[in-house]
């Protein structure tokens, strides 16, 4: 018995699998990791070779070649052969001159060769040394171990031979990883994707002062290339965007677009959890992508790449042609089903987010390396990169409604061009008579041009108010399934409580002693009844999205609105200031109204959970033919930097009181519906609280 009562970790003989094969999900992942230890080895130039790797072929070989500088045997044995090594976190930076900083530290990213073949042997020299170590490892005796119940050998148990070469020269230096026994054949098609994928592996706005290039050879397949990205890639672009921060100051740029100055502008804001990061964002139009398609017809538009001190760190690449497996880890395409009018996609722009070892110390690849770490700063960068694409999507629709606007006024310029030439000719004709039999089959094409061109017009306008209907109507559908949550949760809960007190009713009734609490029920019931019945409204509103216009008494309809939360104001302590002015009756949408305002009101609900003063201040007047509405609250706050993007759909602020991100969404579209526009202003407040306005045009 050990005496000192201890017990140490030991590993099975399967282990190389846990962190091999099985921890690193794809092929192309695994050689990504082999070339990126080539680049912290100093290396300047990396053949990846492929040898009879097709299918039916046999004696397949994968070579990874490179000319750092090497290791001694003391290195593969303290340093490779060690799992999880340290030395790149204890020297986070590779030998002078070159000074890299070194993109892999978990030691365990040489178990790639694993997930590639059965067999591999590692050939290096550092330069000075005259002869090369050979050292060859046989995966599938691991294998065989781990299957055998009789053999009882650890991870740590298992031998690997080595041997020496003599070298040709004292200066040569580097490492050959050479993998046999392939596990599967490749095709053209995927040595192309690792290609395109190799060629990001350096940003395109980093200058080594050493250059890494790297060469894909596979002679079977007529390739022999050395993948490059250059900004070149960029030139079709139809905009392109800056983000950066001080790190002097802590200051960050925070992209918004003025739709009234019809710009991209910035928010200074203090520097996120994550830390300060640079960002570069490419957006190709319709018209730009079918130019950038032609020019590189191998290499599409895909998003995001993530680099860490110019290098890319995971994911290597978002694209691949099975949709099913492509990793939208940022969660972008994610978001273009919820409305597939004016979300940025993936396909629609390029982009490069750098970011540094030492200034973003928590965004930490995840050992799989299919994505990052999940924890609160990773969160938080990704809700600010998808900030600065809903910037970027504001612009977006600007762009469409302009060119809507201008297809709309050019018919109708061609429409008055066509009226006036053919006042000319009649004027024409006034005076010289005698050219009507030779002008009459022009004025007979004019007249049918003339016609068409109304046609058009009147069918242009058609479709654009078809299709402005059917968006709102998706736009309503596709947070329906929230609503319903929702309903269905406040609908059940209220039934509940119902329940126990018609029980109680049922089994005591009547009982003078207890006629008090009697009462007392009845009237909670009457009040639970009440906001069932404008739950199931609310729900009911959405099959009366297209409702004729009626007169809308508004200061009535405000006032019954507002009425409705009278329990709930009293519950919470909430203090309600209203100014709504007599005689304004609208030829208008009266459910729209019952949801902008009631949204607004649920929102501030929530926004004040936490608040020591609780007051919801809600007005309108009216200023030359335009309404005014301001909804605000002593709530949490927005910051200013959300402004813009607090009312896209699924994004809030107020996630812990059970917001969703659905209700100001809603009030934006439905002030839409009313040619309305709806947005944050500086709190009535003061310093806390938020303040809505939304204004809408209407006639007397």
């Amino acid at each position: 018995m050990d005496e000192n009562l201890t017990l140490k970790w030991r590993f099975d003989v399967s282990t190389f699998r846990l962190i091999g094969r099985d921890l690193i999900t794809d092929r192309v992942t695994a050689l990504f990791e082999l070339v990126k230890n080539c680049y912290d080895a100093n290396a300047q130039h990396v053949n990846v070779i492929f040898e009879n790797i097709g299918a039916g072929k046999s004696q397949s070989v994968i070579r990874i070649e490179d000319d750092g500088y090497g290791m001694s045997f003391e290195d593969i044995r303290d340093k490779w052969m060690v799992i999880g090594t340290s030395s790149k976190r204890t020297h986070p930076y590779s030998p002078e001159p070159y000074h890299r900083k070194c993109v892999g530290e978990k030691g365990i990213g040489r178990f790639a060769v694993d997930k590639l073949g059965d067999n591999v042997s590692i050939i290096t020299k550092k330069c000075g040394a005259d002869q090369w170590l050979k050292v060859d490892i046989d995966w599938a005796s691991y294998y065989h171990g781990s299957e055998n119940e009789m053999d009882s050998r650890l991870f740590t148990d298992m031998e690997n031979t080595y041997s020496y070469q003599d070298a040709a020269s004292l200066n040569e230096s580097g490492t050959k990883l050479v993998i046999t026994f392939i596990r599967e054949p490749w095709t053209k098609k995927e040595i192309e994707h690792l290609i395109h994928e190799i060629s990001k592996i350096v940003s395109p706005f980093t200058n080594l002062s050493y250059p890494f290039k790297v060469r894909v050879i596979a002679s079977e397949f007529g390739i022999d290339r050395e993948p490059v990205r250059t900004m070149e890639d960029f030139d079709n672009a139809t905009l392109s965007l800056k983000v950066d921060f001080d790190k002097e100051k802590k200051l960050q740029q925070s992209l918004y677009y003025d739709k009234e100055r019809k710009n991209f502008c910035y928010h200074q804001i203090p520097l996120k959890t994550f830390g300060g990061i640079k960002m570069r964002i490419y957006y190709f139009d319709e018209s730009a992508r079918r130019k950038y398609r032609n020019n590189y017809p191998n290499d599409p538009i895909d998003g995001f790449k993530v680099y860490r001190d110019g290098i890319i760190t995971t994911p290597f690449a978002e694209t691949n042609e099975n949709p099913d497996q492509k990793r939208d880890i940022l969660g972008i395409d994610k978001r273009v089903w919820q409305d597939i009018f004016s979300r940025i996609g993936t396909r629609e722009f390029l982009g490069v987010i750098d970011i540094t070892k030492e200034g973003n110390p928590q965004i930490i690849d995840a050992t799989n390396r299919q994505d990052f770490v999940d924890n609160e700063e990773y969160r938080e960068m990704k809700k600010f990169i998808i900030t600065q694409l809903n910037a970027l999507q504001d612009y977006k629709v600007e762009m469409r409604q302009t060119k809507r606007d201008n297809a709309q006024e050019g018919l109708q310029v061609a429409s008055d061009d066509i009226s006036s030439l053919m006042n000319a000719i009649n004027e024409m004709l006034v005076q010289k008579p005698e050219l009507k039999t030779t002008v009459d089959p022009l004025i007979k094409q004019v007249r049918k041009t003339g016609r068409s061109v109304k046609t058009a017009i009147n069918e242009q306008k058609k479709a654009l108010e078809d299709f402005t209907r059917k968006e709102n109507i998706y736009m309503s559908i596709m947070s329906l399934q929230q609503f319903a949550i929702t309903i269905t949760h406040a609908v059940r809960t209220t039934l509940n409580q119902i329940r126990d007190r018609v029980e109680f009713f049922y089994r005591f009734y009547p009982d003078p002693d207890e006629e008090n609490l009697f009462q007392t029920y009845a009237k909670q019931m009457y009040e639970r009844f009440k906001v069932l019945n404008r739950v199931i409204n609310y729900m009911l509103s959405y099959s009366q999205s297209n409702i004729n216009p009626e007169e809308v008494d508004l200061k009535k309809t405000f006032e019954e609105i507002v009425g409705g939360y009278d329990d709930i104001f009293s519950r919470e302590g909430i203090s309600l200031k209203t100014d709504f002015p007599d005689k304004l009756v609208l030829n208008t949408n009266r459910q729209f109204f019952r949801d902008i305002l009631q949204n607004l009101i649920d929102n501030s609900v929530k926004a004040m959970a936490n608040s020591a003063q609780k007051i919801i201040s809600c007005s309108y007047e009216v200023k030359n033919d335009i309404l005014e509405i301001l909804v605000s609250d002593t709530g949490k706050g927005i910051p200013q930097e959300d402004w813009e993007q607090i009312f896209a759909l699924y994004y809030t602020t107020t996630e812990k009181q059970g917001g969703a991100g659905v209700g100001l969404y809603i009030v934006k579209t439905r002030v839409e519906s009313l040619r309305g526009t709806v947005s944050v202003v500086e709190s009535e407040f003061g310093n806390i609280g938020t303040s809505i306005k939304i204004t809408i045009p209407f006639k007397k």
